[in-house]
Parts: C-alpha cells; sequence; structure tokens
C-alpha cells in the first residue's frame, strides 16, 4: 500500500511511469505522418495535399490521448493510497493507452475501411472500461481521499460508462457509416456535457468537464 502523504516518492513514481507512457503515445503519433523525399514538384504539390486528413486524423488522436490524460489525473487527483489492485488496473490502462498509435496509424491509412473504425473504437472503448474499473476498485478499498465525495465518484462512473459504450456501440454502427463514424464519437461530447450538468456535485471541486472522447 502507498499512502500519498506517507510515501509521496513511491506515489510520483506510479505517475512518472503512467505520464511518461502517456507522453510517448502522443509522440508517436506522428510518425505515420511522412512526405517521401526526392519527389518532383508536382508530386510534391499532391504529397502535401494528401497530408491534410492525416494531420487531421492525427489531431483526432492527440485528442484522445490527451482527453485519457486528463481523465488519469483526475482519477489519480482524488487517490489518498494506491494498492496492488489500482496498480494492476494502472498498468492494464496504459497499454491500452500505448496502443493508440496503432489505430491512429491504420486509420490514416485506411479510413475507408469499417474495420479501421473497429479498432479504434475498441482501444477507446477499453481505455473508459479501465477508467471504470479504477474508480470502483477505489472506492470499493476505500482508497479515495477524505475530500472526494460519493457524489464525484458517481460522476467519474458514469462518464466512463457513457464513453464506454458509446465506442462500443459505434462498432457495429462502422459497418453502416463508415467514414461517418466519428460524428458518433463527437455526439458524445454534448451527452457527456448534460451528464456533468445533471450529476456534478454543487460547490467548488475538481469536477470539470472530461473531454473523453474526441472532438
Amino acid at each position: 500500500m502507498i499512502d500519498r502523504d506517507e510515501d509521496p516518492l513511491e506515489f510520483g513514481r506510479v505517475l512518472s511511469l503512467s505520464d511518461a507512457v502517456f507522453g510517448l503515445a502522443m509522440t508517436l503519433l506522428v510518425v505515420s505522418i511522412v512526405v517521401p523525399l526526392g519527389l518532383p514538384s508536382d508530386q510534391f504539390t499532391t504529397a502535401i495535399g494528401e497530408l491534410v486528413p492525416r494531420v487531421a486524423i492525427m489531431a483526432l488522436s492527440f485528442a484522445v490521448a490527451a482527453s485519457a490524460w486528463i481523465g488519469h489525473r483526475r482519477v489519480f487527483s482524488r487517490l489518498q493510497r494506491i494498492d496492488a489492485g489500482v496498480q494492476w488496473r494502472n498498468l492494464v490502462l496504459l497499454g491500452f493507452v500505448a496502443l493508440i498509435p496503432l489505430p491512429h496509424q491504420v486509420l490514416g491509412g485506411y479510413a475507408h475501411e469499417p474495420l479501421s473504425y473497429v479498432l479504434y473504437a475498441v482501444v477507446l472503448s477499453a481505455v473508459n472500461v479501465m477508467f471504470v474499473a479504477l474508480e470502483l476498485h477505489a472506492a470499493r478499498r476505500h482508497l479515495l481521499r477524505p475530500s472526494a465525495s460519493e457524489a464525484s465518484h458517481r460522476l467519474e462512473v458514469a462518464r466512463g460508462v457513457l464513453d464506454a459504450c458509446g465506442f462500443a456501440l459505434s462498432i457495429p454502427l462502422a459497418f453502416l457509416v463508415v467514414s461517418w463514424t466519428p460524428l458518433l464519437w463527437v455526439a458524445l461530447l454534448p451527452l457527456e456535457a448534460l451528464l456533468v450538468w445533471r450529476m456534478q456535485p454543487s460547490g467548488p471541486s475538481e469536477e470539470s468537464p472530461r473531454p473523453s472522447s474526441p472532438p
């Protein structure tokens, strides 16, 4: 058991590893954006034009990874202690975060294939499932800080469930709408805003909206 106040160094090591994984995943997103060397002028102009959709996909993926980091920061800011269960759940969560560059690369090269969106949605749904698993475990084992209210706990769980279900439901729909699938993910934003408005505890707290779905 690692206590935030009694052993801040060990507590910080868990956060440092998490931040490193998030940072690496976000950095790798740009690797798939390349312009071949030695192109003549006409092909170079075409290659630059083809970068536009890839940059758009990178912006989507960066927003996804950044949103996951914000959610991770929120969860751990509410923890007073970390036990083995939190550590293992966190490692599984980080594993899915480390996978984000894979569906990003696949989607960048095969935006016309439904399976590209399915793979993306599977990874994002898994990330949110692990957020819920972390929150439930922390509450069940009484690992949350005294300032973490029951209302804020319910809100975090509801956020994770909403986003996990939203991405999961987009999986079968991807075979019908294909390249329009990201619009289904965008629809999660107003739904989450409504959820926060309905469930957000009154008074000052850390409950700012968590952008856990792509913009």
